[in-house]
C-alpha cells in the first residue's frame, strides 16, 4: 500500500493547473479536498462523484478556508478539467461528450450530460482507508495551500 500511496502523492503534487496573470489556480487541489471530505463523511459512495450542490458547497468552503483572498474558480471548471489528470474521469450520459474538448462545457451542460465523475480504482480503494486518505489530504495542503 505504501508504494501506491507514494505514486498518488506524486501525481497530486504534479497537477496540471490553470492560471491567470501568472498566478496558478488552486481550484483542483481544493476540489480534491472536497471530494476527500465527501468520502470521509459518507456522502460520496461507490466511486460516483456527482455534480451536485453538496460537493460544490464543500468546494467553496475549502476555498474560504485556504484561499479567501481570491475569487473562487467556478465549480464546473475543476470538475471538468480534472479529466486532464490520469486518475480522474467522467462518465457521460449516453456517451454525450462535449463537442469541443478544448472548450470548458457550461455548468448546465455538465448537470444535463454528466452522470458522475470517478477516480481510478486504485486511488478509490486508497481513499477508503482513513490513514491513506489523510496522507493524501496532507500532501495537497502542504504542497499547494501553505
Amino acid at each position: 500500500m505504501r508504494l501506491k500511496t507514494t505514486y498518488y502523492k506524486n501525481l497530486l503534487i504534479s497537477l496540471k493547473r490553470g492560471g491567470y496573470r501568472g498566478i496558478l489556480s488552486n481550484a483542483k487541489p481544493l476540489f480534491y479536498l472536497a471530494i476527500f471530505k465527501g468520502i470521509e463523511d459518507g456522502w460520496i459512495i461507490g466511486n460516483k462523484i456527482l455534480y451536485d450542490e453538496q460537493l460544490e458547497k464543500e468546494y467553496l468552503n475549502f476555498y474560504k478556508m485556504y484561499d479567501s483572498q481570491s475569487k473562487p474558480a467556478p465549480f464546473y471548471k475543476p470538475f471538468y478539467h480534472s479529466t486532464g489528470e490520469s486518475f480522474y474521469g467522467i462518465h457521460w450520459k449516453e456517451g454525450q461528450l462535449p463537442k469541443h474538448t478544448w472548450h470548458t462545457p457550461s455548468a448546465k451542460y455538465l448537470r444535463d450530460h454528466c452522470e458522475y465523475a470517478y477516480f481510478d480504482n486504485v486511488l478509490w480503494e486508497l481513499l477508503q482507508d482513513p490513514e491513506s486518505r489523510e496522507e493524501l489530504r496532507n500532501v495537497i495542503i502542504n504542497h499547494y495551500l501553505r
